[in-house]
């Protein structure tokens, strides 16, 4: 979806709308959808936090699945404005499978906080149609595997909840169902044999504990006629007299079939004769553990992705096996999965970098990078296709927006966290962390130019840039409650004011007249200082409802907007002691971050509820988009310079880039 050229119309005067309207508390019921004027044009978003959460499609080679938050999403190699999301979850998905022929895709959550039990359920999707064939319950705190059958038949899923599930996808229901001590950590289909009317299923499986499920056991699936039900009957495989201590962290089938290969937490591969269920070797491989396996099927070779960033190539069978290659990654590689023509396939790494590797030589592409933490926030410069985001790992990135790629990433560890930023034109950051200091980075190279250490007595809860030919200066809030004011050439303390009783939660410098700041704060009280004067020169204080965000007209009187946990956006005029208009969100949601667009007809706001929401300010003063594409707590939000997008961030580490079309405009 290429950037629209549309225009946005002026913005009138609202004073001759009337001093105080809102739109009604109430449902989203005749608002503008996501579809019509709020579109979501791309998701950026892979944290790495649960294993196998990437897999390439196996029949088309250029399709491939990943886990965003809540959401799957179907992506193009080729192309990375190409994609498609699967959403019904309500909590972060922790397991994936995608079935031999690539016709259907399971997909697993955490246990719901939503309702009572921690429900984990586990959804099918047809991978054609992008719609759920099934919502399969049970599981409980979370999804910890799942397996489709080679022929599709069956789904295997199991959770931390130490039950097991087999569920046949015919029809939905479960066939199978047994608890263990400890949850199954190994789950592997292998061979199906044709016995009288229906088949058996040969599988490999293994829960740790400390009785006699600690070994790797020999499963066979068979339909019982006497009981009229599936059975699965368990034998242990046969290991060495002196015993093996290993936790299982992954599984493959050699390319013969013959073997069973399982990666564990030492760092070794052991390698399992599936005929005569006996333990034949154990091949070192990498340290801190085997946490990816996946095979060639063309030629049987064996790539290994490790807990310390290598991925090798092995060749061999039973107990002989060479090592043909190897490279290293950035971070542990938690997911790898052959590409559909066995010639590439796709790594991911629990630092939210995804690549391609060939599977010859191991050279490597990265294919995009995300954050892995919750992020706090999100700014564009003068450049509408520049942004940059933050997040509480102390990650700062600069992005593209032509193809969605990382210019910069640069992390300040033990920093606590990145908590706010601001632009300098377009050629530096400026940002405030947890552990009060204040860095300035080169939005080019990365590069640290300068910092503020003990800005402020806590974290740095907002800050703000002015830069013109008279003045140039950098604004502070801390959670202290203080406001300091610091020269840009220097990073001297010009001025500072103490007045708010608890942490700031926005300061902003004035649009019209940059010798005033503004300030909001949890205190429940709105104050304006002039740096002229020296001193505060406004108060306005409301009884209840902490300020969370702040925002300011550009349009009739420039009123200050605030938003608070009450989903109410009061309108606050200089030359009166009450608020001048009030906005009220239908949810009443507790809004974390608001903005006005850059023609002032339109404000953005983002909130607890997951959603981002437009509200026209010149017309009608109401509700007339809503966008969903977080799943969770969305935490800021920025428009860019020509208004045709928003960029949101949230807590589920996913950025959401919006195309707007405004009022009038809507999808060519």
């Amino acid at each position: 979806t290429d950037r629209r050229n549309h225009s946005t119309s002026t913005n009138p005067d609202l004073r001759n709308q009337g001093s105080s309207s809102g739109a009604p508390p109430g449902s989203f019921e005749g608002v503008g959808s996501s579809s019509d004027m709020l579109e979501l044009e791309h998701m950026i978003g892979y944290t790495g936090h649960y294993w196998e959460t990437l897999i390439a499609h196996p029949r088309s080679p250029r399709v491939y699945f990943k886990a965003m938050g809540s959401v799957i999403a179907v992506c193009n190699l080729d192309d990375p404005h190409d994609q498609q999301f699967l959403r019904a979850h309500d909590m972060e998905v922790s397991a994936m499978s995608v079935s031999p022929t690539g016709s259907l895709i399971a997909s697993g959550q955490v246990g719901t906080v939503h309702a009572t039990g921690y429900g984990a359920p586990v959804i099918v999707w047809d991978v054609e149609t992008r719609r759920d064939l099934f919502v399969l319950q049970g599981l409980t705190k979370a999804v910890r595997l799942l397996e489709f059958s080679p022929d599709e038949r069956f789904l295997m899923g199991c959770g931390d909840d130490c039950l097991l599930y087999i569920w046949d996808m015919t029809t939905g229901e479960v066939v199978f169902g047994s608890k263990y001590d400890k949850p199954v950590v190994l789950f592997e289909w292998a061979s199906i044999r044709q016995k009288s009317r229906r088949a058996e299923y040969e599988i490999i499986m293994s829960s740790p504990g400390g009785g006699p499920q600690d070994d790797v056991r020999h499963c066979e699936l068979g339909y019982d006629p006497v009981r009229a039900q599936w059975m699965l009957h368990e034998k242990a495989v046969n290991m060495p007299s002196g015993g093996l201590s290993r936790t299982y962290y992954s599984a493959m089938l050699s390319g013969d079939n013959e073997f069973m290969l399982c990666g564990t937490s030492v760092g070794d591969m052991l390698v399992f004769n599936l005929v005569n269920s006996v333990y034949r070797a154990s091949i070192p491989v990498c340290s801190n553990g085997v946490i990816s396996l996946a095979v060639n099927p063309d030629n049987g070779d064996v790539f290994a992705g490790g807990g310390d960033g290598t991925l090798k190539k092995l060749t061999g069978r039973d107990m002989r096996w060479e090592l043909h290659g190897e490279t290293r990654l950035d971070g542990m590689i938690v997911s790898l999965s052959i590409m559909a023509g066995n010639t590439e396939m796709l790594a991911a790494t629990d630092r939210g970098t995804q690549y391609r590797v060939m599977l010859d030589d191991l050279s490597s592409a990265v294919i995009s990078t995300s954050h892995t933490a919750a992020i706090t926030c999100v700014a564009f410069g003068s450049r509408p296709d520049i942004f940059a985001t933050g997040d509480g790992a102390g990650c700062v990135k600069v992005w593209d927006l032509s193809d969605y790629a990382t210019v910069v990433s640069v992390t300040e560890k033990k920093s606590a966290g990145v908590t706010c930023m601001a632009w300098i034109q377009n050629s530096t950051i400026v940002c405030g962390f947890g552990d009060s200091f204040v860095r300035c980075f080169d939005a080019a190279t990365g590069d640290k130019l300068w910092e503020i250490p003990s800005a402020h007595k806590g974290p740095i809860s907002s800050v703000a840039v002015h830069t013109d030919s008279r003045l140039a200066f950098v604004v502070t809030g801390g959670e202290d409650g203080g406001v300091r004011v610091w020269a840009l050439k220097n990073r001297e303390l010009m001025i500072q004011f103490v007045e708010h009783t608890k942490g700031i939660a926005q300061v902003c410098v004035d649009v019209k007249k940059p010798n005033l700041i503004h300030s909001i704060s949890a205190d429940c009280s709105f104050l304006t200082y002039d740096l002229i004067k020296e001193k505060r020169t406004v108060s306005h204080m409301i009884r209840s409802g902490a300020f969370l965000a702040a925002t300011q007209r550009l349009d009739s009187e420039q009123e200050i907007i605030t938003a608070d946990g009450q989903g109410r956006m009061l309108f606050w005029d200089c030359d009166y002691p009450e608020p001048v208009q009030m906005l009220q969100d239908p949810a009443r949601a507790s809004m974390n971050c608001c903005q006005v667009s850059p023609s002032g007809r339109y404000l953005a706001t983002c909130g607890d509820d997951h959603l981002v929401k437009v509200f026209d300010l010149v017309e009608s003063g109401e509700l007339i988009t809503v966008g969903h594409g977080h799943s969770e707590y969305v935490k800021s939000l920025h428009w860019s310079g020509d208004e045709k997008q928003v960029v949101s961030v949230g807590e589920d580490s996913c950025v959401c880039i919006w195309n707007f079309y405004g009022i009038g405009g809507g999808v060519e």
